[in-house]
């Protein structure tokens, strides 16, 4: 009997694991990415050993080695330590570390067919018993099972669940890049950064968090994050209702609000110098949060198409575990596939869905304990 055909719609960490967990058990996919091939991602995230050790059979590597390809300090000899005493994110534990997603993805593309620059349009069934895929260029394909892992701007959600929308939670988020001197991160960081990869100063109820992206010998690539609750219904850094174009457009309040820090120690100061920050491409972050129902996923199942990752269940990304849930996810799903077919995709959902369900309780309880207000010279590491 022919192996079902199997389209997957998006190529970040959850479409990829799926992709590698699939092809380690002889089924092919193609993935199909809607953003050129080019390098991106050049950022760091939270690997939890709940996620990735399942993981480490289909890439066919032991845990040592998987840490010295994708740590975020891994060329100079680190592993993404993180020191979690205080660390205000949920399940980090000893073993936790930061990756680089961009090395990551890499690993996890190996053997792939990533089909890049297709942005789908729509799915529709043909009046045979396939699906049919169309693209923003017009090309089009078939498969007997679509399983989208798009994110939480999922066309086909966006498709056959319109009313689906995220919540949006009531917190202020700003978030940038860096690339600090060798000189300049060993003068001013390094302490700071003597065992562990992202250090946090809470500041009443306002969180700066600064990690490592990428070390290296000549210099050091950071990200930085700055958090608060929303201060009421005029609060201006506040924008809900703000189109994805409008990331990039950072209000003057967010200025005047870095300049009234007070009594921050280093590096804290260097990074969150407004001086320097209005010269630099930051991004406006809006904590978006969904899970849909299991009947809704169920009924799309029945048809063939599976929603995993953030376009199911999406979580906020401060205090939220969007990239671990994506790997448990496409885990979960190839195994289920290899063992059991593509007949029955829907009563997939009632092994998952449960702890998706406990997920949301858990991040949302985290982004609030992370910015309970806490005396202003309380320095979290």
């Amino acid at each position: 009997m022919s192996q079902p055909t199997i389209s997957i719609v998006g190529a970040g960490i959850g479409g990829l694991t799926l992709g590698r967990c699939l092809l380690q058990r002889g089924i092919r996919a193609v993935l199909y990415e809607k953003a050129p091939s080019s390098p991106r991602h050049t950022y760091a995230i939270t690997l939890q050993p709940a996620s990735y050790r399942p993981l480490l059979k289909a890439l066919n590597i032991d845990e040592d080695s998987f840490k010295s390809c994708v740590a975020v300090d891994a060329s100079t000899g680190g592993s993404g330590s993180i020191n979690t005493e205080g660390y205000g994110y949920r399940n980090v534990e000893g073993a936790s570390f930061r990756a680089h997603r961009g090395k990551f993805e890499e690993l996890l593309r190996e053997g792939l067919d990533v089909r890049w620059e297709h942005t789908l349009q729509k799915v529709e069934r043909e009046e045979g018993a396939q699906l049919a895929l169309e693209f923003a260029d017009r090309q089009t394909t078939t498969a007997d099972v679509v399983i989208d892992v798009e994110g939480p701007h999922s066309v086909i959600r966006k498709q056959f669940l319109p009313s689906a929308n995220p919540d949006i939670l009531p917190y202020v988020a700003f978030n940038g890049k860096r690339k600090i001197s060798r000189k300049v991160f060993d003068n001013l960081y390094a302490p700071a950064f003597k065992d562990t990869t992202v250090v946090e100063v809470r500041h009443n109820d306002i969180v700066l968090n600064i990690s490592i992206n990428e070390g290296g010998e000549e210099q050091t690539s950071i990200g930085w994050i700055y958090s608060r609750p929303v201060r009421g219904l005029s609060d201006a850094l506040h924008k809900p209702n703000r189109s994805n174009a409008a990331a990039k457009t950072i209000p003057q309040e967010f200025f005047t609000e870095v300049e009234g820090l007070e009594r921050l120690s280093q590096p804290f100061t260097d990074v969150f110098d407004a001086g320097k920050l209005r010269k630099e491409r930051i991004l406006h972050w809006l904590m978006r949060s969904i899970c849909i129902s299991k009947d809704e996923l169920q009924q799309l199942g029945q048809k063939g198409i599976l929603l995993i990752g953030d376009a199911a269940h999406a979580e906020q990304i401060i205090g939220g575990s969007g990239a671990n849930g994506a790997i448990e996810d496409g885990v979960s799903v190839a195994g289920w596939i290899a063992e059991k077919g593509t007949s029955d995709l829907a009563s997939w959902y009632d092994d998952r869905f449960p702890s998706w369900q406990e997920g949301q309780e858990k991040c949302q309880a985290s982004i609030a304990g992370i910015h309970e207000q806490q005396d202003a010279d309380k320095e979290t590491l």
